[in-house]
């Protein structure tokens, strides 16, 4: 691929926010899912695996979740202006502030005493993203929902509302579906900045 073509594609990746009520089908998104099999790991230890939650219902659960434990979380949990915000946001206003009406949510996981887990699991979730929008799918990453479901003292939690099988771990959580926007134009971002040594 000539490196226009890889630039401009890469350009393209966008967070999706407005999503249509259908389902993506489980083939559809065993597909898009594998190529997260493929990215580098570190370690080269891979062992990343997804579970995904289908459903407004589910999500829905999920969310109310997420907002009792936001009732009683300490002001010095890392992301707690951001979590408190999105339930707020939910309280005031009425609309999804998680999930945005979105129907399917990708949870990446992997064995608990997996070192590299984190960072293997957004490679995995990076490839995924990139890929989508070739298949008419929108991604949104959910880092709202893993300050809450990837920290230790509340992941049991989520764990057992979705029936994660025992010795997992949440790693990365992502929404996907099809999308209800599209894009013409690229973003713009910040100029590039480079030290020289």
């Amino acid at each position: 691929m000539p490196v226009k073509q890889a630039v401009h594609f890469l350009r393209t990746a966008r967070s999706i926010r407005y999503y249509k009520q259908e389902l993506v089908p489980r083939e559809t998104l065993a597909q898009l899912l594998n190529i997260g099999r493929y990215p580098q790991t570190g370690e080269n230890a891979q062992g990343i695996s997804y579970l995904v939650v289908n459903g407004r219902e589910k999500l829905h659960e999920i969310n109310e979740l997420y907002c009792r434990i936001a009732q009683d979380l300490p002001e010095s949990f890392p992301g707690y202006k951001e979590v408190k915000h999105t339930v707020w946001l939910q309280q005031h206003y009425g609309y999804d502030a998680l999930f945005y009406d979105c129907s399917q949510l990708i949870l990446a996981i992997s064995d608990k005493d997996l070192r590299s887990w984190q960072k293997n699991a957004y490679f995995s979730l990076t490839f995924i993203a990139l890929l989508a929008p070739s298949m008419g799918l929108g991604t949104c990453w959910l880092g709202l929902l893993e300050f809450l479901a990837c920290h230790p003292d509340y992941m049991e939690l989520f764990a057992q509302l979705v029936d994660l099988p025992k010795g997992k771990r949440i790693c990365g959580c992502m929404l996907v579906g099809y999308p209800a926007v599209h894009f013409r134009r690229l973003v713009e971002r910040n100029p590039l900045e480079i030290e020289w040594r």
